[in-house]
């Protein structure tokens, strides 16, 4: 009986253990998404205080706000060469993208 007893004693062992281990993985998945809401608001701080930048006024992190500045620069460049490479411009009015042989953007039909 001492065996069927010890059995007994380990098969709930190692159901608590299954246990904790589910409830560990729902908690830190639980800090994960906190974290993750936390940097999205990071985030939003960091466009609001480029945008304030790029307005003009400082900022405290003109430095910083620079690089992304050039970044952003680059960015738009290598966009230009994809869009010569397809033959296309941006619409002056919406942005959209469109062929560099259309009068009018499909889009929102202004004349390009």
């Amino acid at each position: 009986m001492a065996f069927l007893d010890d059995l007994k004693k380990a098969t709930k062992n190692i159901a608590q253990k299954t246990g904790d281990m589910v409830e560990i993985s729902k908690l830190n998945l639980s800090i994960s998404q906190e974290k993750d809401k936390i940097n999205k608001i990071y985030t939003e701080i960091g466009q609001a205080v480029y945008e304030q930048y790029k307005a003009g006024n400082d900022v405290g992190f003109g430095d910083k706000c620079a690089v992304i500045a050039e970044h952003q620069k680059a960015i738009e460049e290598l966009q230009q060469k994809i869009l010569e490479l397809k033959n296309a411009k941006k619409c002056y009015s919406c942005g959209a993208e469109v062929s560099v042989d259309v009068a009018f953007c499909p889009q929102c039909g202004a004349k390009q």
